[in-house]
């Protein structure tokens, strides 16, 4: 059985690092679908950049890149 275990390790942290944004993991630590790694960010400056908690947030963000929306084309009405 001991040799069974660190390939258990080994596929529960592969695992782990699957999660992202909106998975179950994220919602059970309070991270919303639509966090922004930027707030990650923020977050480390105030509790530490090394601290857990923003690591679990990094793992649950999505970046800003990735959400960017781009149009054809753009109509601007001005009122006078």
């Amino acid at each position: 059985m001991a040799v069974g275990a660190p390939i258990w390790l080994v596929l529960s942290s592969a695992a782990a690092s699957t999660d992202g944004p909106g998975s179950e993991r994220c919602r059970s630590l309070g991270f919303g679908p639509s966090l922004l790694c930027t707030s990650c960010t923020k977050l480390g400056e105030h509790v530490g950049k090394d601290s857990t908690l923003v690591e679990e947030c990094a793992g649950c963000c999505t970046d800003e890149a990735q959400r960017a929306s781009h149009f054809a084309k753009a109509v601007l009405d001005v009122c006078k």
